[in-house]
């Protein structure tokens, strides 16, 4: 994991100073485990907009991006490879990799704009 944090912060997004969009798989216990939901809560908590998106060819990866002050971004994906259990559901994260290009937030399934449109079940605790 550690070659591939290397080189995951390198390439910056073109646009406001500061700001930056990283697009990433997370691959692990990753579905059918609340793991969406918990990841935008995340992101909302600290200010930032994100999208995900479960593949439906792999149940162990979900294709993810995050857009918001650069700090923020960098500091919240590291905060999630060294969670790596991120709810009570056993959300687990095994490895994040970057990906040079994404969708555009609305392109997602779950995102900071239609989170609380789902009907989520209440019954988990998020580590975020």
């Amino acid at each position: 994991m550690i070659k591939t944090l290397s080189k995951f912060f390198k390439k910056k997004s073109e646009g406001f100073v500061g700001m930056l969009t990283k697009y990433f798989e997370v691959k692990g216990k990753v579905q059918n485990v609340m793991f969406r939901q918990t990841f935008i809560r995340g992101a909302m908590k600290r200010e930032l907009s994100a999208g995900a998106t479960n593949d439906p060819e792999n149940e162990s990866r979900v294709l993810c991006m995050l857009q918001g002050n650069e700090k923020t971004v960098e500091d919240y994906i590291l905060f999630l490879i060294e969670t790596r259990v991120i709810n009570s559901w056993g959300a687990e994260i095994e490895d994040i990799v970057n990906r040079e290009k994404g969708l555009d937030i609305e392109g997602y399934q779950v995102t900071t704009l239609n989170v609380d449109k789902f009907n989520w079940s209440p019954n988990v605790e998020m580590f975020i």
